[in-house]
């Protein structure tokens, strides 16, 4: 569902005649994606409008991080994933971490198949949020699960099998963790695990700055 972008010194979002404002200067502060449509020599940098495939619930979850720095919604995976999948499309890495920081305190929670689909048909499979999910089933998923959210059979919307193979992992992750008798969670307690740190310097300048934060690994 698409909504419009109006960029005249401020951005006018919204769908005929529902409209939420956004300065220009803080779409191109966050997004190197709007900084080059808004700012280039792109045709959108001429025209009085953007389009952005958002609900109105998930634009206004954006129109508020954008000036508060904060994304709050109920429990709802659909949300989050489209929002972080609209976030990923406009290269906005901060809206993204925010996010996964979100969905981490509901690990316990599973998304919906449903939902799953909707992150891996419309995710690179190098995204954080695709391995998150991962983790997530790895470490939490039952058999009794599906008796609440029943595996969809009918693949008619998704002729690639893209879940059925993302299962098929989930069960070679189970098969391993079992084989070496390995216990614990690998999504609950690793905030940053997820948010796509560059560099130690870059971890220390952003997420370093939050009291008890540890450093990935990674970075180490």
């Amino acid at each position: 569902m698409t909504r419009a972008l109006q960029p005249i010194g401020r951005v006018t979002c919204g769908l005929l005649e529902k409209s939420i404002s956004v300065h220009k200067e803080l779409l191109c502060f966050f997004s190197p994606y709007y900084k080059a449509a808004l700012k280039g020599n792109f045709t959108e940098a001429t025209t009085d409008s953007l389009q952005v495939d958002l609900t109105d619930k998930g634009l206004k979850m954006f129109v508020r991080w954008i000036y508060t720095g904060e994304v709050a919604s109920p429990r709802c995976f659909p949300r989050y994933f489209s929002l972080y999948i609209f976030a990923d499309l406009v290269d906005i890495v901060a809206l993204r971490r925010m996010i996964m920081t979100r969905i981490q305190g509901y690990s316990e929670d599973l998304p919906e198949y449903s939902t799953v689909k909707l992150a891996l048909m419309n995710l690179p499979e190098s995204s954080p949020l695709r391995a998150w999910i991962l983790d997530v089933y790895i470490s939490h998923w039952e058999p009794a699960y599906d008796d609440c959210d029943p595996y969809p059979t009918d693949t008619a919307s998704d002729p690639d099998n893209t879940l059925a193979a993302f299962m098929y992992q989930v069960a070679r992750g189970l098969a391993v963790r079992e084989s070496v008798n390995t216990a614990g969670c690998l999504c609950c307690y690793s905030d940053c695990k997820y948010h796509e740190h560059e560099s130690k310097e870059e971890w220390e300048a952003t997420c370093g700055q939050i009291e008890d934060m540890e450093m990935p690994d990674h970075l180490k």
